[in-house]
């Protein structure tokens, strides 16, 4: 059955930072005309979203409507056009709606790559020339489904500004438990998210209690994982790979003031000139409430 992804405000806030960069970043590409952009959705869904049946406060004029224009949808509907889009969706039913979306812009370039969003994305990464094309990625994933290699290739790339829903704490941050505990399955989840074992001596502590009566020293794990310190822990990793850098802010999401989500942004390129993303990507997130990672 196909998974579902409901909106809510805090969708709205995502969808309008993600869509005022990209208005910018085609703003900064028109002056340079021999330089091809990509756009690329991964986990692209239909592009639209339902919303959640408990749905926040909307603006004034759209409590009605069913449906939230999504990521794929916004990119298409903006004035300039990248060279080319790309939406991967793996969900079959979910890439033939996608393919109806693009039947009503003949005019832009559009592929639907009906597979797993990671697979996709290597394919991508693999193929094309960087040194002669640009790309913004958007990543949205469910859950836990981007491995740290997927992230690994991307900034590999030295050519991608990436925006990442990071889970911080709707997957990381519950997937260890308040006593410090982590399921086998867990920790092979995280460490897969991380590409490391480390993320153990950052959100699990190790509380030393006095001697007992045989002078035997007794310890119990403590968790001391939060949203926002596995979101900082997630933007140290990210520092590792992106030459270019990695946003010092980002933007916790989620209903009813909860951080659920992180969205996060880091570029590849290390010219200098490209800072410029990092300074449009921080203007754009301006409206929210931003977490900093120093």
């Amino acid at each position: 059955m196909p998974q579902k992804k409901f909106g809510s405000n805090h969708t709205i806030k995502k969808l309008d930072c993600l869509e005022k960069y990209l208005k910018a970043y085609l703003n900064v590409f028109k002056n340079r005309p021999g330089i091809p952009t990509i756009y690329v959705d991964a986990f692209a869904g239909t592009g639209e979203i339902p919303k959640a049946s408990n749905y926040e406060e909307l603006p004034l004029g759209n409590e009605d409507e069913a449906f939230i224009v999504g990521s794929a949808r916004r990119a298409l509907e903006i004035t300039q056009s990248f060279s080319e889009y790309i939406f991967i969706e793996k969900i079959r039913g979910n890439a033939r709606a996608l393919e109806k979306l693009k039947l009503a812009y003949p005019e832009k370039s559009i592929s639907i790559w009906n597979v797993d969003a990671n697979e996709g994305l290597q394919k991508l990464c693999a193929q094309r020339n960087w040194k002669k094309c640009r790309a913004v990625i958007f990543l949205d994933p469910f859950g836990s489904q981007v491995p740290w290699s997927t992230l690994e290739t991307i900034a590999a790339t030295e050519a991608i500004d990436l925006w990442y829903l990071f889970p911080a704490g709707l997957s990381v941050n519950r997937q260890i438990s308040r006593d410090g505990s982590v399921h086998d399955t867990h920790e092979a989840s995280l460490d897969r998210i991380f590409g490391t074992a480390d993320w153990r001596q950052a959100f699990i502590d190790i509380d030393v209690s006095d001697p007992d009566l045989f002078g035997n020293e007794r310890s119990n794990q403590v968790k001391t994982a939060t949203p926002e310190s596995v979101t900082k822990y997630m933007h140290h990793r990210l520092t590792s790979i992106f030459r270019g850098g990695v946003l010092d802010e980002w933007l916790p999401l989620g209903r009813n003031n909860a951080h659920w989500y992180s969205l996060m942004f880091a570029w590849a390129n290390p010219d200098p000139k490209a800072k410029m993303a990092g300074k449009i990507a921080v203007s754009v997130m301006r409206s929210g409430k931003i977490g900093r990672a120093k």
